[in-house]
C-alpha cells in the first residue's frame, strides 16, 4: 500500500516519540535528584560542543522519563567560560555521597560546592560537572556515575515498533524512487511529443 505525504508525516511523529522514549539519555534518576541544570556558551567553539549536543538530545530523553525533575538550560554563558552542569540533591542524600569519587571514566570531573547557589535551597547539596571539551556520550556517563542513575531498556513493544517503523521508511524510500522515475519518464515522453510536434510545424 503506497504510503502518502500524510502517512510519512505520522511515520515521522511515530519515530520520534521512540527515538525520545527508546535513545541515549532515556535514563530514570533517583528520587534524591531536585533539580538540573546546564551553561553553556553560544557557539560551539571552546569546547562547547559537547554540551550543545547533550541538551539536543540526551536532555530531552532525560526530561521525557523524569517530568518531575525541573530542568533548566542557560547557553548564553560567555564563551571563555566553562560548561557546567549542575545536579541538586536532597539534603538527605547529601551525606551518604558526598565522599564518593564523582569523575567518570572519561576523566569528566565533579565537585561539591562549597556555597549554596542563590537559587538552591539550604536544604540542597548541588554538585557540579565541568562538560567543557567532552562528548555529550561522556557527559551522559559522568551523570549517570554521578547520580547513579538507571537505564530505561526498550520494551518489546518498542523493538517491534521499530522494526516496523524501520520497514516503512524502507518501503516510503523505494515508493519515492519508483515516483521519481516515472516523473522523469512522463516529463522526457512529453519533451519528446513537443519536439516531434514542433518539426511538423
Amino acid at each position: 500500500m503506497p504510503v502518502n505525504s500524510i502517512g510519512r508525516r505520522i511515520i515521522h511523529v511515530q519515530q520520534r516519540l521512540l527515538d525520545i522514549r527508546t535513545g541515549t539519555g532515556a535514563l530514570l534518576l533517583p528520587k534524591t535528584i531536585k533539580r538540573i541544570h546546564l551553561r553553556f556558551a553560544p557557539h560551539i567553539n571552546g569546547g562547547h560542543m559537547g554540551p550543545r549536543k547533550f541538551w539536543r538530545n540526551e536532555l530531552i530523553r532525560l526530561k521525557y522519563h523524569n517530568p518531575a525533575v525541573p530542568m533548566s538550560v542557560d547557553n548564553k554563558a560567555p564563551q571563555e567560560e566553562k560548561a557546567i552542569m549542575s545536579i541538586h540533591f536532597t539534603a538527605a542524600d547529601a551525606k551518604q555521597s558526598s565522599d564518593s569519587p564523582t569523575s567518570s571514566p572519561a576523566a569528566i570531573d565533579s565537585t561539591t560546592q562549597n556555597s549554596t547557589p542563590s537559587d538552591a535551597a539550604s536544604t540542597e547539596r548541588v554538585e557540579t560537572i565541568d562538560m567543557t571539551g567532552y562528548t555529550n556520550t561522556e557527559i551522559l556517563d559522568a551523570l549517570v556515575k554521578l547520580t547513579k542513575a538507571t537505564v530505561v531498556e526498550p520494551t518489546p513493544e518498542d523493538i517491534a515498533e521499530a522494526q516496523m517503523l524501520e520497514e516503512d521508511r524502507i518501503r516510503s524510500a523505494r515508493e519515492a524512487k519508483i515516483g521519481l522515475a516515472i516523473r522523469t519518464r512522463q516529463k522526457r515522453e512529453k519533451q519528446l511529443l513537443e519536439q516531434a510536434r514542433g518539426d511538423f510545424v
